[in-house]
């Protein structure tokens, strides 16, 4: 539905990019049902009896049970696939072959109930409104075209009982809407009933599939809310954590820099004294461990500072330029990554959080550089479309199977192997990008690659 179908498509795209279960087609449980089939079997077979017997009306009850007995039969096997069922209840009402038999069973019971009526006065028995119980079930339970099928359907069934039925054998009956092959006589009741009956179960299909349309894409904006709100949480944990690590991890790296330079200046006292090729490739050592400790208080500092800013909004205006080279500053292997920047996206401003936002997608780029081979580029495009900032990543890995390919983004899972990953990259650039109001995509195909997309609103000028 693209104002119904493609708002729903959009957002339950969304869900299976977190990791969510997408919305199913309808609402009604299996095992209800499959109770109410039974109500109606037993339900038929008294009004049946009740007639026959207690309103002495004769009916036919060879072709009127075997009806009800089709209709029976179908329940059975409809219970006996529910109790063999190995899925969880709830995956099996979500899925597409709940939908499917669904529709086939309504398809049924439409037809069941036109042979019934057919046997026992068409149009003249009352029970004729039982069209319009299907058509209700049929228009919360299914989407918007199966049900206008089903509708077309039961229109037709209730037009060939105009056109031919078995009357029932009460004078009151038999001239009320008689069979047209009978009379061969189209009469302004056979119109009018016919324009009523398309009528009311026209608006009753279009006001049940519209007004559940609207609860399903109610209930997919809802999820969407409540992930992000989870999603938030987390990273709100994270940062948190992150400033405490910073706090505790300050003082034993404090202790090392001040041991590594006390060291160094011994050995520079000692190698002034005595020119020892060893005493320079020590000296060398230690100044890479002070170097690699500045670089680890830098990151702490960051961290735990950032942590406070995210807290109070603290963002800065930035051109889509000045946002590619903010993430390039960084990145590893630069030769290996070939970026793009359209003329628009380099003038568009975003508001953005500075350190945050390069980080968080800077680790995009990470992941596809250690998802490609080691002789192979990955492609970095900044474009701007329809007022967001599209930065797109393009690997030349394997890809990702679909069964990981669902999880991908969800904290602390990772393929990589143990001590090279925490899995965590994904997620916080999806969290940030949505936080800025934008959106993240990751498709991926089996031996060519995998393409993450990242869309944040921008400004242009």
């Amino acid at each position: 539905m693209k104002t119904t179908a493609d708002s729903n498509t959009k957002a339950a795209e969304l869900l299976q990019q977190q990791g969510a279960v997408a919305i199913p087609p309808g609402t009604i449980g299996i095992h209800w049902f499959i109770t109410l089939r039974w109500v109606a079997v037993l339900g038929q077979l008294l009004v049946v009896l009740v007639v026959n017997y207690f309103f002495a009306v004769p009916l036919e009850f060879l072709p009127l049970a075997a009806a009800i007995g089709v209709t029976a039969l179908s329940n059975f096997l409809l219970t006996v696939w529910f109790l063999r069922a190995h899925d969880p209840l709830e995956e099996r009402e979500r899925s597409r072959l709940w939908s499917a038999i669904f529709s086939a069973v309504m398809a049924v019971d439409l037809l069941l109930l036109t042979a019934m009526l057919y046997f026992s006065g068409g149009p003249g028995n009352p029970f004729w409104i039982f069209y319009f119980v299907n058509l209700c079930l049929v228009g919360i339970e299914l989407s918007a075209p199966v049900a206008w099928g089903l509708n077309f359907l039961a229109i037709f069934c209730y037009a060939f009982l105009l056109y031919d039925h078995h009357p029932l054998q009460v004078a009151v009956f038999q001239d009320y809407l008689p069979a047209i092959r009978k009379t061969g006589v189209i009469t302004l009741a056979h119109n009018g009933a016919l324009c009523a009956f398309i009528t009311c179960a026209s608006v009753i299909i279009f006001f049940s599939t519209f007004i559940t349309g609207k609860l399903r894409r109610r209930e997919i904006l809802i999820r969407d809310l409540e992930a992000k709100r989870i999603r938030g949480e987390k990273l709100e944990a994270l940062g948190t954590l992150a400033a405490g690590a910073a706090h505790e991890l300050s003082t034993p790296l404090g202790s090392i820099a001040i041991i590594a330079g006390e060291i160094q200046h011994s050995l520079s006292v000692s190698q002034s004294q005595q020119d020892d090729e060893n005493h320079s490739h020590l000296l060398e050592d230690i100044a890479l461990i002070r170097s690699e400790l500045d670089r680890c208080r830098f990151i702490l500092n960051h961290m735990s500072a950032q942590a406070g800013e995210e807290t109070i909004e603290k963002k800065d205006s930035l051109t889509g330029k000045e946002l590619l080279d903010l993430i390039m500053k960084e990145v590893k292997q630069p030769s290996r990554v070939i970026t793009s920047l359209s003329p628009e996206a380099e003038s568009c401003q975003v508001r953005v959080s500075p350190y945050v936002t390069a980080q968080a997608l800077r680790g995009t780029i990470k992941n596809a550089l250690e998802a490609s081979p080691s002789h192979a580029n990955v492609r970095v495009k900044v474009d701007c479309q329809d007022g967001m900032l599209v930065l797109t990543v393009i690997d030349a890995g394997d890809g990702i199977p679909d069964q990981i390919l669902s999880r991908i983004g969800e904290p602390f899972f990772t393929t990589k192997r143990t001590g090279k990953g925490m899995g965590l990259g994904v997620f916080l650039a999806r969290t940030v990008v949505e936080r800025l109001g934008g959106t993240m995509q990751i498709d991926s195909t089996k031996d060519r690659g995998t393409t993450v997309v990242c869309r944040i609103p921008c400004q242009t000028g």
